[in-house]
């Protein structure tokens, strides 16, 4: 459900009403769900199951940071954990959440991505933007820019590049090419030992069978998005910003390293538009399918 204060349910309800075939279960609150449904005037829920760690929520303010809201979305992401670890669904889609709400319910972690692991025991994971043209996972994610650069080390710059590659080799791709971007502009030139370290990385993925060159100048690296079959990027924006743009809204964020498949629109709560029925449902359709599509080959 995500925050329900912004467009998570209404993108929901509106992709749910583009699918055309299987039957999902939703985790959210009933009346949320029902309000929602009867706005946009569809019918979606039946042939669903719901299920309501929420219970009454309550009125609350459409578009505003919320402790009630941001308690409802915590609520969610718990059973979305519980019913993985369960095997009760095969895949996890979530819905933007607004992370001020989170921690005003007391929420602890950085970010989803980061519960999401420590809630499935995962010790090895990386944030994937995912789109039809270009595919960039995470080195670091939720720092201030001032403490990327220690933060980089050839181990985490291995380990993000060798779960990339089992990701793309998931998608198809048999022998999959990845360019490793460089922190700094124009890479060894502004250089103070990331770009080494970086290399080092490289080498060792190269030792577990990966085909990854760099450090490539972010620039240089997503002028030509289709040379490569992947990304790695040092820092949010570096794979975020050209995701967005050459995604439009067909962009998903995708947990990798978890054992299971977990995937989001690559978007957030859109407090400005919520509740007007403006939301566009693409990127929520694009992760459901992209779900879907990975948990068939994950079992198969």
């Amino acid at each position: 459900m995500g925050d329900p204060a912004g467009i998570g349910p209404e993108v929901v309800v509106k992709a749910l009403a583009r699918v055309r075939r299987g039957s999902f279960v939703l985790i959210g609150s009933r009346e949320v769900f029902e309000s929602e449904q009867r706005r946009q005037g569809v019918s979606v829920l039946s042939g669903n199951e719901i299920v309501d760690p929420v219970g009454r929520l309550g009125r609350f303010s459409m578009g505003k940071v919320q402790k009630p809201c941001g308690e409802a979305a915590y609520a969610c992401l718990e059973k979305g954990v519980e019913l993985l670890n369960q095997r009760r669904i095969s895949g996890l889609v979530t819905a933007p959440v607004s992370k001020e709400a989170l921690r005003q319910a007391g929420f602890r972690w950085p970010g989803q991505t980061e519960f999401l692991a420590e809630g499935l025991g995962s010790s090895s994971f990386a944030m994937l933007a995912w789109t039809p043209k270009f595919k960039a996972v995470f080195v670091t994610i939720h720092l201030p820019l001032s403490q990327v650069g220690r933060h980089i080390t050839p181990e985490l710059v291995a380990e993000k590049t060798v779960l990339l590659d089992r990701f793309l080799r998931l998608e198809g791709k048999q022998k999959p090419g990845i360019a490793v971007m460089a922190l700094n502009p124009h890479a060894d030139e502004f250089s103070q030992g990331e770009e080494d370290r970086i290399r080092a990385g490289i080498r060792l993925a190269g030792r577990a069978g990966v085909q990854a060159e760099g450090p490539i100048p972010a620039d240089a690296a997503v002028a030509s998005p289709t040379a490569f079959d992947g990304f790695v990027a040092m820092y949010h924006d570096q794979a975020m910003i050209p995701a967005k743009l050459l995604g439009r809204d067909a962009g998903v964020n995708v947990t990798l390293g978890l054992g299971r498949v977990r995937t989001s629109p690559l978007h957030g709560v859109a407090f400005d538009i919520a509740g007007q029925g403006r939301a566009s449902e693409a990127s929520t359709l694009a992760a459901i399918r992209l779900a879907r599509r990975l948990a068939g080959r994950q079992t198969s």
